[in-house]
């Protein structure tokens, strides 16, 4: 059977979404495999960019639990989801069935039809370093390639790294060295961890470093 990518993404947690999403977009992004202009029936790239970056607004916002901006939250993420599922057939298409190439996208593939049941959790990234970036208020985080990682998830905390709570999905990226975090608050502690994204979903997280940043 032809590989397929995953359609459904109510399963997925707030934070989940937003990182899934984030790796859709940065993995369409300048994406070779294809090509814009896309055909006039799915989203354009701009757009789907639209609706992610106000979908991240809208999380953001929400986190204060005001009842307004969760619903906001809400309608966002309906949105974007609209967007994202109108995607999945013209991207099947150009693929022609191609795994790698699907990887590319940042969606995640039904492993039953592409690979087979024995697809583990990747392991934590390795070679794990976080660096001052050449900007103020920036970081350079690097990581040896992984095996079987389509792209990866970064994600900062600023308070006890222990509590699942205060960490925030930073961004996502589909290269493993010199990933740029900007904007960061200057002479604040970060602490700063790294994950894949593969076949089977997120992998295991990195362990945190902590830095002040300049």
């Amino acid at each position: 059977m032809q590989p397929k990518l995953i359609t459904t993404f109510e399963r997925l947690s707030e934070a989940d979404f937003l990182a899934k999403a984030g790796t859709i977009v940065t993995g369409l992004t300048a994406n070779s495999h294809f090509p814009e202009p896309w055909v006039a029936q799915v989203p354009t790239l701009e757009q789907l960019t639209i609706a992610y970056k106000t979908y991240e607004d809208c999380y953001h916002a929400s986190l204060s639990h005001d009842n307004i901006k969760i619903n906001l939250r809400h309608a966002a993420r309906d949105a974007l989801t609209t967007e994202l599922k109108r995607l999945i057939p013209y991207l099947e298409i150009v693929a022609q069935g191609d795994v790698n190439v699907l990887l590319t996208t940042g969606y995640d593939l039904r492993k039953d039809l592409a690979y087979g049941s024995n697809i583990g959790i990747l392991s934590a990234p390795e070679d794990f370093r976080v660096v001052q970036g050449t900007l103020s208020g920036s970081l350079d985080v690097h990581i040896a390639k992984l095996s079987g990682a389509g792209s990866y998830e970064v994600q900062i905390a600023q308070t006890d790294p222990a509590n699942e709570v205060n960490w925030r999905h930073a961004l996502s990226s589909i290269n493993s060295s010199h990933i740029l975090l900007g904007g960061l608050a200057i002479a604040q502690i970060y602490w700063v961890r790294v994950r894949g994204i593969g076949v089977a979903g997120s992998g295991a997280w990195t362990d945190p470093i902590m830095i002040v940043v300049n």
